[in-house]
């Protein structure tokens, strides 16, 4: 049943985890052409997920939306391995970005739904 999430899931990974990885933690800006690169992909990646598959929007939702709190909790254990005290407030890191990234997939997922039903012969 997982199987079909994975490439979704994991595509939307990497796309939200390249330039949050590659940005030092106290100079990331959403602003980055990376960034902004990597969210596009993920919109996109929603859209396609739910709109050109058989997924349906609530799994490709789940399955494109689930990576972006992944991506952070990554960047977190590894920020912290290396000092402590870099993340005191990573519960809500976490938590934000997940209402964040969830939001914006299921945005996207109604977007792909949308061009689903316009684009489909009568």
């Amino acid at each position: 049943m997982l199987k079909p999430l994975l490439p979704w899931f994991s595509a939307a990974f990497l796309a939200v985890g390249l330039p949050w990885w590659m940005a030092p933690y106290n100079r990331f800006s959403f602003s980055h052409p990376l960034s902004i690169l990597g969210f596009l992909v993920f919109v996109c990646l929603a859209t396609w997920a739910a709109g050109g598959t058989s997924l349906g929007l609530r799994r490709a939702t789940l399955a494109v939306g689930a990576a972006v709190p992944c991506a952070v909790m990554a960047r977190v254990v590894v920020d912290v391995a290396k000092d402590p005290t870099s993340h005191n407030l990573w519960p809500f890191e976490v938590i934000l970005m997940g209402v964040m990234g969830f939001g914006i997939a299921f945005v996207a997922g109604l977007l792909g739904r949308l061009f689903r039903r316009v684009l489909a012969p009568n």
